[in-house]
């Protein structure tokens, strides 16, 4: 080979109109799905546009060698699938390439195998030079396509609104490949992809099986692999990438073999030292499995894998997830090892909670049962959240409060006070739920500070009222409380209220709130599961009001990765980040879409104050009937403000001083002092005192801090109305700066979020040129002078001036010579009706206007 390069999909055609003056043929290598095809339709289309000959043959298609035939002398070949062809194709192919045609040949790299071998050697025989042609071919291999490549494909491709988690479900499912991420969503849009625990393929429906990733691994399963190997896929693909030795431990040597040599196992992406089945595969696969054969596997897995356990290392959530599914406590591994059945019971117990905690009580009943009267049954809190699951809150209350009667004075062991404290919380949330006051704990002894302090937090997590007078207890609890989980939660009670009307307090600037939630989640119990939930989904609303960066994906991922059955956490996570990010953009209609997933798919027993927040967001519309209150719907002004409806949002809201606001919000008895401005409040008062004094600016500079606030709507939002300004003062090249200023953003904020359109963005206002400004226009671009376009129009000197400043500056062109372009280049839109926008060349016109002068 001449030379062997990596190149990324999106480059690929025009590197490869690039080299058409190399005489030898370029070979496009790459995996199933790679997008070769696609690369080759879009070179097709270069060569089309550049009037440069071409023919594209698939050699699977029965009129290939008619094409190649037909096609023009030296005209390019796309020779697509190269490797399946016909010998005949071949033939043909190759004798084009001998007349001296440039050639593009692509291949799937699986695929060239011995037969095509073969037949090369047969085309070696008849044409000599042959050999020394391809020997000199140039190849590229098609590496695999990023996430946010993956995820513009497809957000382009779906003719509905794709949600973030199934964006994320089908980049994990693709592995790199674009052909493979268009067939994930056909298979989203028959129903066969589900999110959680893990993204995976339910069994596909008949109508799926002619999906080209499909047909391959199929055609494989069916012709190369047996039953054992077929199985092996199978659970390889549920449980995940390994080591190939820890493939070769799974599944034995003589299924490691056979996938590996028939391609069905795969170095992970970016991840080489790790192997893997990918779940199209499995899928295409798993009805030739053998269900007898396939369930022993799956057994045998799972109690190897269980294994691990015994170590005192906790297995990864989609193993345990594959364990739990599969064993139970009468399988014959476990019966009869009592290590490793104390060991399944201590996992299966760890299921059970995550399933209860996101509302699967049918689920986790069923593992409960498979645990059998052996097992070691669960905690109270267990039971009663449970029982709530299955019944109601109120049965679930009645459950904790048998558990945990009244102590009195009973000689009674001391409970820890973590469980303390997340029994508690418990109460309070399910008497909420059921909507029964909550009672003092007879327990607590009316002069025991430290948990009467414990309770108000608990209570005050489960009511929706403003905080008012327990603030400044709260602030207490929060600063000096001897629990940490406590005081966490004190703090955060009061950073969220405070959060909501763009306030937040000085006393919590020091320790990160996310660093003491990674310290509290290391030595936390199964009894401190709801606590934590309640500190992680509080800290990531928190920041979602705020609009901090630290509301960005890896923060909040990276947040709640350290909650039990992080991966069902990350759904909620991941939609709460793409509904920030849509905010920021300025498409509400998408946050709100967003919105409303994450209400669904947050934790089951969160606290109800935060229950209800979601609630009242998910309502939450700028386009209501009635006018945002500025004094108490922060949330509704800064809805409006993000959507662009500046006209509806009250430059009071975003007012100082902070000690009106700390009233407003209902923030009583806390020293104004204490609060202190969200910056991003401070940005957005700058942009609305802007827009107030019509100073353009100061417009362009809050444009810039906002910007720097990652707020591209409301950037956009300042350098729109700087241009009108600008506009109207006639001061084209302003207008012209900031026109460049506008699609500079556009197109950074294209490349930060796969699914933005510049049209969610406001496009620069085109004001229409007035009938006798489209004619001055149209005289000035022709090339008359001022005075030869005042004699055609009858009017002074001074109005052919103003006339053509005015139609300069709302074209956005800086000079008489741009006129002409501009206007070619414009749309009707932009004039009155019965003035045209299509003129003849401003060069030609110049050349008129000359010698009309002379």
């Amino acid at each position: 080979m001449q030379s062997a390069t990596n190149a990324h999909i999106e480059h690929l055609p025009h590197e490869l109109l690039g080299g058409l003056e190399d005489p030898y043929p370029t070979m496009l290598i790459g995996p199933d799905g790679s997008g070769k095809t696609h690369v080759l339709r879009t070179f097709a289309s270069l060569l089309e546009e550049r009037g440069i000959p071409h023919v594209y043959v698939d050699a699977t298609a029965d009129d290939a060698a008619e094409r190649i035939e037909n096609a023009p002398p030296r005209a390019v070949l796309l020779f697509d699938n190269y490797e399946v062809a016909p010998f005949e194709v071949l033939q043909r192919a190759a004798a084009h390439l001998l007349d001296g045609a440039p050639a593009v040949g692509a291949a799937a790299e699986s695929h060239v195998d011995s037969v095509y071998g073969t037949r090369l050697s047969r085309l070696y025989d008849q044409m000599p030079h042959l050999a020394d042609t391809l020997g000199r071919a140039r190849t590229l291999w098609i590496q695999p396509t990023s996430d946010e490549q993956i995820a513009r494909i497809i957000h382009r491709a779906s003719p509905e609104r794709l949600d973030a988690v199934t964006v994320a479900t089908i980049q994990q499912l693709a592995w790199g490949r674009p052909g493979w991420a268009l067939d994930l969503l056909q298979l989203h849009r028959s129903g066969s992809l589900a999110h959680s625990p893990r993204p995976r393929i339910r069994r596909p429906y008949a109508g799926d099986l002619h999906l080209s990733s499909l047909r391959h691994p199929a055609r494989i399963a069916e012709t190369e692999l047996d039953a054992p190997a077929i199985a092996a896929a199978v659970v390889l693909s549920e449980i995940g990438p390994r080591s190939r030795s820890g493939v070769f431990d799974v599944v034995g040597a003589h299924a490691e073999k056979m996938l590996s040599t028939t391609g069905m196992l795969l170095p992970v992406p970016g991840s080489p030292e790790l192997l893997g089945v990918p779940e199209l595969y499995a899928a295409a696969m798993q009805r030739r499995a053998d269900p007898e054969l396939l369930d022993a596997t799956r057994r045998r897995t799972a109690a190897h894998l269980l294994s691990q356990e015994v170590f005192g290392i906790p297995l990864a959530d989609r193993e345990a997830i594959f364990c739990s599914r599969v064993l139970s406590r009468r399988d014959d591994s476990i019966s009869t090892d009592p290590v490793l059945g104390e060991h399944h019971a201590r996992f299966q117990q760890r299921i059970i909670g995550d399933l209860v905690s996101f509302g699967e009580g049918e689920r986790a009943r069923d593992l409960l049962l498979r645990l059998g009267q052996d097992g070691p049954g669960l905690s109270p809190l267990a039971r009663a959240r449970l029982t709530a699951v299955l019944r109601d809150a109120r049965t679930g209350l009645q459950v904790l409060m048998v558990a945990n009667p009244p102590r009195g004075n009973c000689d009674l062991p001391s409970v820890d006070p973590e469980v303390r404290f997340a029994t508690l919380l418990l109460r309070a949330r399910l008497a909420a739920e059921a909507g029964i006051p909550l009672e003092h704990d007879p327990d607590i002894a009316p002069d025991d500070e430290q948990w009467n302090d414990a309770q108000l937090v608990a209570r005050r997590w489960n009511d929706d009222r403003p905080l008012g007078s327990d603030a400044p207890l709260l602030l207490r609890i929060a600063l000096t409380h001897p629990l940490p989980e406590v005081a966490l939660l004190a703090e955060q009670l009061l950073s969220l209220e405070a959060t909501t009307v763009g306030l937040r307090y000085r006393a919590f600037s020091g320790s990160p709130v996310d660093q003491r939630i990674s310290r509290l989640a290391i030595n936390a119990s199964d009894a401190q599961r709801d606590t934590l939930e309640c500190a992680v989904a509080a800290q990531s609303i928190i920041r979602f009001l705020s609009a901090d960066r630290a509301g960005r994906a890896p923060y909040l991922l990276g947040l709640v990765g350290c909650l039990p059955g992080a991966s069902r956490h990350r759904i909620w996570a991941t939609h709460l980040h793409a509904a920030r990010t849509a905010i920021i953009c300025g498409d509400i209609d998408r946050a709100r879409f967003e919105w409303v997933r994450t209400s669904s798919a947050v934790p089951r027993f969160i606290p109800w104050r935060l229950r209800s927040l979601f609630a009242s967001l998910e309502q939450m519309a700028p386009g209501e009937t009635r006018d945002p209150d500025p004094l108490c719907g922060y949330s509704a002004q800064i809805t409006a403000y993000f959507s662009g409806q500046l006209d509806r949002v009250s430059p009071a809201a975003f007012a100082e001083p902070v000690e009106q606001f700390a009233q407003l919000g209902g923030i009583g008895g806390i020293d104004p002092g204490e609060l202190t401005e969200m910056p991003e409040r401070l940005a957005i008062r700058a942009h609305l005192e802007a827009l107030h004094a019509q100073n353009p600016l100061a417009l362009m500079r809050a444009a810039d801090t906002l910007e720097s606030h990652g707020f591209w709507a409301p950037a956009a939002y300042a350098m729109q109305e700087a241009r009108r300004i600008f506009l109207r003062r006639r001061a084209a090249g302003s207008v012209t700066a900031t026109d460049a200023r506008i699609a500079a953003l556009q197109a950074e904020t294209a490349k930060r979020v796969p699914w933005f359109d510049a049209g969610v963005l406001p496009s620069a206002p085109r004001e229409k040129l007035t009938p006798r400004e489209a004619e001055t226009a149209k005289l000035a671009a022709e090339g008359l002078t001022n005075r030869e376009i005042a004699e055609r129009l009858r009017c002074s000197v001074r109005t052919v001036e103003s006339h053509v400043s005015q139609a300069r500056a709302k074209l956005g062109v800086t000079s008489r010579e741009e006129l002409g372009s501009r206007l070619n280049a414009a749309g009707a839109a932009d004039f009155p009706s019965g003035v045209t926008p299509v003129f003849p060349a401003p060069a030609r016109h110049s050349a008129r206007g000359v010698q009309h002068a002379r």
